[in-house]
């Protein structure tokens, strides 16, 4: 059994995207290879699942604050880390979290530059540490693993990074989370939803979710159509929240509106199975998983035509521009008019998810941190031979 090593100091408590994905390839990882997981220790008392081919190696929790966290995980990693031990070393959250010296057969995972076309979501400090010191480190990383062509295209804009150093490897979605037996009628009760509802699953988050212009969007359709529908959001509060809930106060269509938060298996799988149609207006994305699992569901989607989302979409989706409602509420017709047009978005869904896995993503890193460290090999083997008398 082959052993791998995944830093997961970017664990976010288990509330982010990033934490989702460290545990989607950690678990696809644990399939087949033994997994040292470095960790805190709270976060590895929340970690959802566990598995003997699992072992955690913990980090002083006084070490968690974001500014030690980076600065431990740049500096004292490297020294502590024993890289001979394994096949693959995975850094999961490249925008967070660098090292000084990479280990030949290490890849890091970077998700998106969202900070670039949304700055105000980082302070100062944040934004010179995302800006300048992420990138003076990442150029000495022997793989650099973009999970869409957007983002690989935004760390050569951005970063100045050469083409040939980034390799795209698209993530995958859990299908479990699909799997439901609650019916519509125990849906319905249990979170009050009376009528047909557009669905959007993503944390309440101010501006880059873009909750308003949707919420917008649906005030400009006509009065009849309003009427009957509902709009279901759920996702836990983020920063900026209170900017959205405020404008709900004050907005014509707050009865129509239901806000849920969190919601887990197999409540969300019932979300997208009895949902209408599935929103993503989000200014900026590196992937979008929940796109993927409303496709799977066989939910026609509507998304914002920015960063990776008409990727990953492709002809299975339609598309608007994310600031501005009108364009937005055109959309909306358009597909709630249209039944046969809802029913061929669903079966191109469905066939498109089904280009995307996990397994295929841990795969691909496997082999890419195999081919770096064959490389390193040979390059230290030729180097001996030339350096013998």
């Amino acid at each position: 059994m082959k052993k791998v090593f995944v830093s997961a100091l970017a664990f976010d408590e288990g509330k982010s995207g990033l934490a989702d994905y460290t545990v989607s390839v950690v678990r696809e990882f644990a399939k087949d290879n033994q997994v040292d997981l470095l960790i805190y220790p709270s976060d590895a008392e929340i970690f959802p699942f566990k598995s003997e081919n699992i072992r955690f190696r913990l980090v002083p929790e006084w070490l968690k604050p974001p500014f030690l966290s980076c600065v431990w995980h740049l500096w004292f990693l490297p020294i502590v880390l024993h890289a001979k031990r394994y096949e693959a070393i995975l850094f999961p959250a490249g925008h967070r979290r660098v090292v000084s010296h990479f280990p030949p057969q290490s890849v890091i995972t970077f998700h998106d530059l969202t900070p670039y076309y949304v700055p105000q979501r980082y302070n100062r400090r944040r934004m010179f540490y995302f800006k300048y010191v992420i990138p003076h480190y990442l150029l000495r990383a022997p793989v650099i693993m973009a999970i869409s062509e957007n983002t690989k295209n935004d760390l050569i804009r951005h970063y100045n990074l050469p083409p040939e150093r980034i390799t795209v490897n698209y993530n995958g979605y859990n299908p479990e989370i699909l799997k439901t037996d609650i019916t519509e009628t125990e849906l319905r009760a249990k979170f009050k939803i009376e009528r047909p509802y557009l669905f959007y699953n993503a944390r309440i988050e101010h501006p880059v979710k873009n909750h308003i212009h949707l919420i917008r969007a649906f005030e400009l359709l006509p009065e009849e159509m309003r009427a009957q529908y509902d709009l279901v959001f759920c996702g836990q509060d983020s920063s900026g929240c209170e900017v959205v809930y405020d404008y709900i106060k004050e907005s014509p269509v707050t009865e129509n509106i239901h806000f849920l938060g969190e919601v887990r298996p197999p409540w969300l799988g019932a979300l997208y199975k009895y949902a209408l149609i599935y929103f993503f207006p989000s200014l900026h994305e590196g992937f979008g998983i929940p796109l993927l699992e409303a496709m799977a569901a066989g939910l026609p989607v509507v998304c914002s035509n920015r960063s990776a989302l008409p990727e990953i979409g492709g002809d299975a989706v339609v598309t608007f521009d994310p600031e501005v409602h009108a364009d937005i509420a055109v959309k909306i017709i358009s597909v709630l008019n249209n039944p046969e047009l809802r029913e061929r978005m669903s079966q191109r869904g469905k066939q498109r998810a089904k280009a995307f896995s996990w397994s295929n993503h841990v795969e691909r890193i496997m082999a890419l941190a195999a081919e770096r460290k064959r490389r390193q090999l040979g390059y230290s083997s030729k180097e001996r031979t030339i350096l013998q008398p």
